[in-house]
């Protein structure tokens, strides 16, 4: 069976500062569209790509200094997926790379009255995997019934199951070296790698049900813990013109964070499904929130 899909994304988020750091909102948003196809039982691979424009602000902090920072960056991705199933066990991998074109502004009233810019670029390169184990709860629903050109065609049952996990991903980000413009207060920063791992357990969850819509509801949902490894902390060299260079450290990661999803998806017909699904992480310095809607296609 092969398969199209397409979803479009937007997000939102905030995080603690510390030391030189400010607090910082974030707000993303982009699409993906991707291809899969089963080439023996239990097995599919894909592939996917996508967009995604982010814009990062701090408005500062009150007292002697007073700035207000934000960056954008743009970014194109691919990458390829694949999963295979057998009875009850599930395995998941994936890989992906990112291309990053980003762009900074400061406005900088100490003594000086600057407006700063910036523009750098990088990459990311991203692999995961995730081992599950299907519970089935009862029995599937009944086949359901959806209209097609006036006639009644059978969409398939909705399964009923909890599935605990277990999965790991590791990020690896390259951020190029830049130089701002605009004033005496312009920094350069040497390039720089970064690398990120996390670790995540949970369960999943699905369900079918029946709101009286006349089409097929699923009901999926997941709670997890992550935890986060490696570079949590993310620093720069930077430096004034000519002068000594000296460390600067960033927002923090959360190292320990509630993972939480749920979403509905709608069987509009026997291979279409819309569906639309909230995601939120939760630590002990920041929040994120996001929302997503999907459609898939399969013949």
């Amino acid at each position: 069976m092969f398969g199209l899909w397409g979803q479009g994304f937007g997000a939102f988020g905030t995080a603690e500062g510390g030391g030189n750091a400010f607090n910082l909102d974030r707000q993303i948003a982009g699409f993906a569209a991707g291809a899969d196809v089963r080439v023996s039982n239990g097995l599919r691979v894909g592939v996917v790509g996508g967009y995604t424009e982010a814009y990062l602000d701090s408005a500062g902090r009150s007292g002697g200094t007073s700035r207000a920072e934000s960056a954008t960056l743009k970014s194109g991705f691919g990458g390829l997926y694949g999963g295979y199933e057998v009875g009850p066990l599930s395995v998941r991998l994936g890989a992906l790379y990112a291309g990053t074109d980003t762009r900074t502004r400061r406005a900088v009233l100490y003594g000086l009255s600057d407006t700063l810019s910036g523009h750098g670029g990088g990459y990311t390169v991203q692999g995961f995997g995730e081992i599950g184990w299907r519970i089935a709860l009862g029995q599937p629903a009944p086949a359901a019934l959806v209209s097609r050109d006036g006639v009644a065609v059978p969409v398939p049952p909705t399964a009923s199951y909890v599935e605990p996990f277990v999965g790991g991903a590791y990020v690896g980000i390259r951020r190029d070296a830049f130089a701002e413009t605009g004033g005496a207060a312009a920094l350069a920063s040497v390039a720089r790698d970064y690398d990120l791992g996390a670790a995540t357990v949970g369960v999943r969850a699905q369900t079918g049900l029946e709101l009286g819509l006349g089409l097929p509801v699923t009901l999926r949902g997941l709670v997890g813990y992550r935890r986060a490894f490696g570079d949590v902390v993310p620093t720069a060299l930077l430096r004034f013109g000519t002068g000594p260079a000296f460390l600067s450290a960033g927002v923090p990661i959360d190292r320990d964070a509630l993972v939480v999803q749920v979403g509905l998806d709608l069987a509009v017909a026997p291979n279409a499904s819309l569906g639309v699904a909230y995601t939120g992480q939760t630590g002990a310095r920041a929040q994120d929130q996001a929302v997503k809607g999907t459609f898939t296609l399969r013949f």
